[in-house]
């Protein structure tokens, strides 16, 4: 197993040096993104909650279209039963979306602390590639909002939702930026051999 992940380091990093200008401006605009969700975290968390409103009654008009394309009625039924509860979702959250931003701040804090525990993970299969590091500490720290997220309910959701979720994001940003940097670094041929070509 060890043999097969150190057999796989040199292709992770030539996968990330090769698209290291997107990695660096997409962690910039995560950068910019997180800052402005924990300068204006009650506005983020209403952003969030009618985002996914949309896109829950969306997906459920979708689905409701799509259930009678199904061969039998019992999965003609089933898809219907599945797609009048997304869209049910989707307006209760838009007529509702006080409640909506409790009910969103608790599935993101598990999406956060599960976010962390995989990429912890992932850091020390990874390991020890250059910037490991960085994906550890990406990894414990969307741990932690994960912890807080579940700490702070129910009084500060409002708030908590958009500023932590921007402390991520932000955190996102930076690991893709330093992690897009150290690996370019690493692959820079060194100056010496620079200088005899």
């Amino acid at each position: 197993m060890a043999t097969i992940i150190q057999d796989d380091l040199p292709d992770f990093e030539a996968n990330i040096s090769s698209s290291r200008g997107w990695m660096i401006a997409t962690g910039i605009i995560m950068i910019l993104a997180g800052t402005g969700a924990i300068v204006f975290p009650l506005i983020t968390s209403f952003g969030v909650a009618i985002c996914v409103a949309i896109l829950l009654a969306i997906a459920g008009f979708v689905q409701i279209i799509h259930a009678f394309s199904y061969p039998s009625w019992g999965k003609i039924l089933l898809a219907l039963l599945v797609g009048i509860l997304w869209l049910f979702a989707g307006i209760v959250l838009l007529a509702r979306p006080m409640e909506g931003v409790l009910v969103l701040t608790i599935f993101v804090a598990a999406a956060f602390l599960a976010e962390g525990i995989l990429k912890t993970i992932f850091a020390f299969k990874i390991r020890p590639a250059t910037g490991w590091g960085w994906m550890l500490f990406n990894g414990i720290a969307a741990a932690t909002v994960g912890i807080l997220l579940w700490w702070q309910l129910p009084s500060s959701a409002l708030w908590a939702l958009g500023l932590l979720a921007g402390i991520n994001i932000l955190i996102s940003g930076w690991t893709l930026v330093m992690l897009a940097s150290a690996i370019g670094k690493s692959t820079e041929p060194p100056a010496a051999a620079k200088s005899m070509s």
